[in-house]
């Protein structure tokens, strides 16, 4: 047993397990329940004759048969989806080509060998020497005469 949300309300559901899933169903509280006494008591009670209750039998005894869900038939359903498929026959049908053109298919290893052949240098070069720059202390002097002579100095 455990609880979920449906409807923005929370429900008591029991889980079971059935073939390879499970079913949930849905329970109601005990404050929806209507005790049956309170529910039938609008009902007369009748006296019927045993004929009647012999041919009621009898209707229902020959009628009677296994469930079978693929009876009933949700008409919403039935009735969109053959609107749908009237819709789908009214548009343009596109042309789709038989088959695929193999003159874009590219292999990948060959492309991936060329890269890897094009990016190997034949000999190997030493990368070249970047020396750092040498960071000089302002002079002493006043900071024009220092601006100055580090402009000359480069």
């Amino acid at each position: 047993m455990g609880r979920v949300v449906l409807a923005r309300r929370e429900r008591p559901i029991i889980v079971e397990p059935m073939g390879n899933g499970i079913r949930g169903m849905t329970l109601r509280y005990s404050h929806e329940v209507r005790d049956e006494a309170t529910y039938f008591a609008e009902i007369p009670k009748l006296k019927l004759p045993e004929e009647m209750l012999r041919v009621a039998q009898h209707i229902v005894e020959t009628k009677m048969s296994d469930f079978d869900p693929a009876f009933l038939e949700d008409r919403y359903r039935t009735v969109l989806i053959s609107k749908l498929k009237e819709k789908r026959a009214e548009l343009p049908k596109k042309a789709l080509p038989a088959t695929p053109s193999t003159q874009n298919v590219i292999s990948l290893m060959d492309v991936l060998k060329r890269s890897l052949a094009a990016e190997q240098p034949t000999t190997r070069m030493a990368p070249p020497k970047t020396t750092p720059r040498r960071v000089t202390a302002p002079s002493r002097g006043s900071p024009k005469r220092s601006t100055a002579r580090a402009r000359k100095t480069g």
